[in-house]
């Protein structure tokens, strides 16, 4: 675990890299979590026809009985393309279910 630079964040966040499922309009696309935080996380992925400002569900199992799975309702606060097909964004927790 390790605190974030910039001071406007008062969370831990966690380093990951672990797959995840982002579902928009019922359309299932895969992810990587980079890291994760108690109200979101960043994540990377390569569908385009994810924006700014979608409402997605995610889920993260991480296969570890230990660790529950995270199952959320999610929006996409910023989206960024690295390059053609490689995107990541910054993820605020809705709901936790």
């Amino acid at each position: 675990m390790y605190f974030a630079q910039n001071d406007q964040r008062s969370f831990h966040r966690m380093e990951l890299n672990l797959p995840i499922k982002i579902t928009k309009d019922e359309i299932e696309h895969e992810g990587l979590c980079i890291d994760l935080s108690s109200t979101g996380m960043r994540i990377s992925f390569s569908a385009e026809l994810l924006k700014t400002d979608d409402m997605v569900h995610i889920q993260l199992n991480t296969g570890d009985e230990r660790f529950p799975p995270l199952d959320a309702e999610a929006k996409l606060i910023r989206v960024t393309e690295l390059g053609p097909s490689n995107y990541t964004a910054a993820v605020e927790f809705i709901s936790l279910t």
